[in-house]
């Protein structure tokens, strides 16, 4: 027996081949992106902090020479 007999991919189980086969990455895109936008509101937080930090708890300029 050469090819089996009900073949494997038809009009019928296409649809639900693509759909097991592309789940997998399409799920792996999915957390990248929500795992990217955590690091870059986390490097925008830090960035604001680190030029916000300075600025707030110093004194103004005028203060320290006058």
């Amino acid at each position: 027996m050469k090819y089996p007999l009900v073949p494997l991919v038809n009009e019928l189980t296409f649809p639900l081949l693509f759909f097991w086969l592309c789940l997998p990455f399409a799920l792996l895109l999915v957390l990248m992106i929500i795992w990217l936008q955590l690091l870059l509101n986390e490097a925008s937080l830090s960035i604001c902090c680190f030029w916000a930090s300075p600025w707030s708890s110093s004194p103004a300029p005028d203060e320290v020479s006058g």
